[in-house]
């Protein structure tokens, strides 16, 4: 009887051990397949990034001359005719005192 239990034992014992292995190496496959996962995700959000940065650049363009055909005055030349106009109120203001 006690060798039926030793038996039991050590092929419980080895059961253990192969389990624990077996476990090691599902651990492992499995932290590279997530690294793996990881960078095609990655790589996948930079071209998503690229591709809307590139779309966002096109549509900016397409108002920009859109807005030109209707005459209507760009964001640089209303910057200019601001600092035009502070410029011409400084003058103003030295010539007032």
């Amino acid at each position: 009887m006690s060798n039926i239990l030793k038996d039991i034992a050590v092929l419980l014992f080895s059961a253990g051990e192969e389990i624990e292995k077996k476990a090691g190496e599902f651990k492992k496959e499995r932290e590279e397949r997530y690294e793996k996962f990881e960078e095609k995700l990655k790589d996948k959000k930079e071209k998503f990034n690229s591709a809307f940065e590139e779309e966002i650049a096109k549509a900016k363009d397409k108002l920009a001359d859109f807005t030109s055909k209707l005459g209507f005055a760009s964001k640089k030349e209303m910057d200019e005719l601001k600092k035009k106009i502070d410029e011409l109120s400084h003058k103003i203001d030295k010539l007032g005192k």
